[in-house]
C-alpha cells in the first residue's frame, strides 16, 4: 500500500472513530434515546463524516486489491467481483417487487392508505430511501459499488488494450 493511501487510512479512520465515541458517549452516559433527535447538531455532521470516511476506506481497499491482483499477473477485474456487481442489484430489484405488491395491495403508512401509482411511489421512498437507505443503508452501499465496480473496469480496459 503507498505512503498517501495509509495516510488517507489513518484520516478515514480518525473519521470513524470520532462518529464511534460520540455515539457512545451519546447512547451509554446520555442515554439519548435513539431516534430522529439522537443526529441533531454535530452528531449530523459526524454522521456524514463517517459516511465519507466508510466510502473513502472501501474505494482505497478495492483499488489496493486490484492494484495488487494486477502485479501478480492475474486478471485484475475476477469473476468474484463480477458476480458481487451483478448481486448488488438484488435490493433494488427486491424493492422494486415489493413496491409493485404495494401498487396491487396497497400501501398503509401513518394510518393513510393509497393504491395504484401513489402507493407504489410511497413504498420506493419509504423504504427505499428510509429503510434502505437511512436506517440500514443498502442501497447507497449497492450503488457505491456499482459505480467503483464500472469506473475500475473501464480503467482497466484501457490498460489492456494499450
Amino acid at each position: 500500500m503507498k505512503k498517501s493511501e495509509k495516510f488517507v487510512m489513518a484520516v478515514f479512520s480518525g473519521g470513524i472513530g470520532l462518529f464511534v465515541i460520540n455515539f457512545l458517549y451519546r447512547a451509554l452516559y446520555l442515554k439519548t434515546d435513539l431516534d430522529y433527535r439522537f443526529f441533531i447538531g454535530y452528531t449530523a455532521v459526524l454522521g456524514w463524516i463517517f459516511i465519507v470516511s466508510f466510502l473513502g476506506i472501501m474505494t482505497i481497499l478495492v483499488s489496493y486489491r486490484l492494484r495488487k491482483r494486477s502485479k501478480e499477473g492475474k486478471e485484475p477485474i475476477s469473476k468474484l467481483y463480477s458476480i458481487s456487481f451483478f448481486v448488488s442489484f438484488l435490493p433494488l430489484l427486491i424493492l422494486l417487487i415489493g413496491s409493485v405488491g404495494a401498487a396491487i395491495n396497497g400501501f398503509t403508512f401513518i394510518g393513510s392508505t393509497s393504491y395504484g401509482a401513489d402507493a407504489f411511489w410511497s413504498n420506493l421512498m419509504i423504504m427505499g430511501i428510509y429503510a434502505c437507505g437511512v436506517i440500514i443503508p443498502i442501497l447507497p452501499l449497492c450503488i457505491f459499488w456499482q459505480l467503483l465496480y464500472i469506473i475500475k473496469r473501464r480503467k482497466y480496459r484501457k490498460t489492456v488494450r494499450s
